[in-house]
């Protein structure tokens, strides 16, 4: 077994759950047998199989299985009587709004696996940290980045030895039956006898059905012999996996001793404030510097000599996101390598103020780049991205900056984790596939020019596509303006022939979906492309 194995496990049923017997000391007990989390993985197994078997994609089965793999384990520490904790619980459901998100939306493509990581960052870290007591940790809230790193290590490795763990834990003496005098009994007999006659059956059965269709269809009645035996195997061999997966997260909701098999110890060197205050003051002069080239295109909107509005708006945000993102990291560096002492001093503070400071000027550089980016050439998914992620930084950093004001940045991490899961969560809730398609449609039909483009925009059907069923209803609403019949050798760019995009639409989204992986935008996308004239012959499927 391993490290974190020795917490108290979650009592099953009272006939089911027995003391290990152990040689070791009274003072170090052994882990008491419990049969509920096999029991609770082989039914969400079950659950997610029935639910993802054969389906396209994701949908309203994966909102479905969240929802029971929460109601699981919440039922499960009430049993017990165990308390939760308040932070953990919020990111459990957090990741069940992401499962939802997936069913009502249709993430762009970039956004959706943004939403993926960040499902599994919020499952994992809340059930990690779903039981506090005993866990050795003062909670989520005062968990530090580096906690939640260990915590997200660890429960990649929980998920491999996990589902062992719940078979080790399970008692498996009590499935014995009770010992008695005699022979057994007419029905046991019968009972055993059926239950070695299964496999047999079907394992036989299913052979020699593929070996002659005849055979198969004499069991058609009561049994489908035409199963194949690959696809029983294949079929089985899922449901294992599902199961393990299962019993991989349950693991640290249920039975770990505590968050992380990782021990973060505090850090050995305490600093001075000569060792941290030379690259802080040196980082607050870099800033200064670019700051004060920054003002004039800033405030009276004079761009550098040889700067043009095109070339100053390319370049640079995503470089000043990254300084804005390591900002934050060498901030909390030098506090947790700082002795306390220096951290609550004048000249510490006056520091990380200079540091600061000059980065709002560099933020706001930032946003008056993506402002004219987006007025000269629309929106995009990597635009919409790149302004949800400004939003995020500023307010991260906002929040940083008053907890190193008050010396304290134990309390710092989880906020900014869930600052930035909200923030997905509400980009997802505005649609950005839609909200692209409209702006940029808009723009289209408009011809809009302005100082930053001197000629009027053309949108690509093609490319709005791309963006997924969120963006089809809008795109169907004004097909005949985005397309043309057919493209000539003269055509502009971006050309996209009508009957092309139809026959692409139908095949993508002329299909009603199984109502297991049913999704909003999907369905919306399907009704709209109902409207459209039919497809050719010879369009291809997909």
């Amino acid at each position: 077994m391993t490290s974190d194995e020795s917490g108290p496990a979650l009592s099953g049923h009272p006939a089911l759950d027995t003391q290990l017997p152990t040689d070791a000391a009274p003072d170090a007990p052994r882990p008491v047998l419990t049969a509920t989390p096999l029991l609770l993985a082989l039914a969400l197994g079950t659950a997610a199989h029935l639910l993802a078997h054969g389906t396209p994609g994701l949908g309203l089965n994966l909102g479905v299985w969240l929802v029971l793999l929460t109601g699981a384990v919440l039922w499960a520490l009430r049993r017990r009587g165990e308390r939760t904790d308040p932070a953990a619980l919020t990111l459990l459901l957090t990741a069940v709004a992401f499962g939802l998100g997936f069913t009502l939306r249709a993430p762009t493509p970039q956004l959706g696996v943004l939403n993926a990581l960040a499902l599994l960052t919020s499952l994992t870290l809340g059930l990690s940290f779903l039981r506090p007591d005993g866990s050795g940790f003062a909670g989520l809230r005062r968990a530090g980045p580096a906690h939640l790193l260990g915590a997200l290590l660890s429960a990649g490795l929980r998920l491999a030895y996990g589902p062992l763990t719940l078979l080790a834990r399970f008692p498996w003496e009590r499935l014995r039956p009770p010992a008695r005098q005699g022979p057994p009994g007419r029905a046991g007999r019968i009972a055993l006898g059926l239950l070695l006659t299964a496999p047999v059956v079907l394992v036989f059965g299913a052979l020699l059905a593929g070996a002659d269709a005849r055979f198969a269809q004499l069991g058609s009645a009561p049994l489908r012999w035409n199963l194949k035996l690959d696809g029983a195997f294949s079929w089985t061999v899922t449901l294992l996996v599902w199961c393990a997966l299962a019993g991989g997260l349950l693991y640290p909701a249920l039975l770990a001793a505590r968050p992380t098999v990782l021990r973060v110890p505090p850090p050995a060197a305490r600093l001075g404030l000569t060792e941290t205050g030379l690259p802080l003051a040196a980082l607050a002069a870099l800033f200064v510097t670019f700051a004060a080239l920054q003002l004039p295109a800033l405030l009276g909107g004079t761009l550098p000599d040889g700067e043009t509005y095109a070339s100053f708006i390319r370049r640079g945000f995503t470089e000043l996101m990254t300084v804005a993102f390591l900002t934050a990291g060498v901030l909390l560096g030098a506090h947790g390598l700082s002795a306390p002492r220096t951290r609550t001093s004048v000249g510490f503070r006056a520091l990380t103020a200079a540091v600061l400071l000059p980065l709002t000027v560099i933020l706001a550089s930032a946003a008056q780049r993506w402002t004219l980016y987006t007025q000269a050439y629309g929106l995009s998914e990597t635009r919409v991205l790149g302004a949800a992620f400004l939003a995020w930084i500023t307010l991260t950093l906002a929040w940083l900056a008053w907890r190193l004001w008050r010396g304290d940045t134990d309390r710092f991490a989880f906020p900014a984790l869930l600052g930035g899961l909200l923030t997905l969560l509400t980009l997802t809730a505005l649609n950005p596939a839609a909200l692209i398609a409209r702006v940029n449609i808009h723009r289209h039909l408009s011809g809009v020019t302005n100082d930053l483009r001197l000629t009027p925009q053309r949108v690509s059907a093609a490319e709005l596509a791309q963006l997924g069923a969120g963006a089809v209803p809008d795109l169907v609403r004004h097909l005949d303006a985005l397309t043309v019949p057919a493209c000539g050798p003269g055509a502009a760019p971006g050309c996209t022939q009508r009957q092309e995009l139809i026959n692409l639409l139908r095949d993508v989204y002329g299909r009603a979906p199984d109502w297991r992986s049913w999704n909003l935008a999907q369905a919306r996308a399907f009704a709209a492309v109902q409207t459209l004239p039919p497809a050719t012959p010879d369009s291809s499927s997909r």
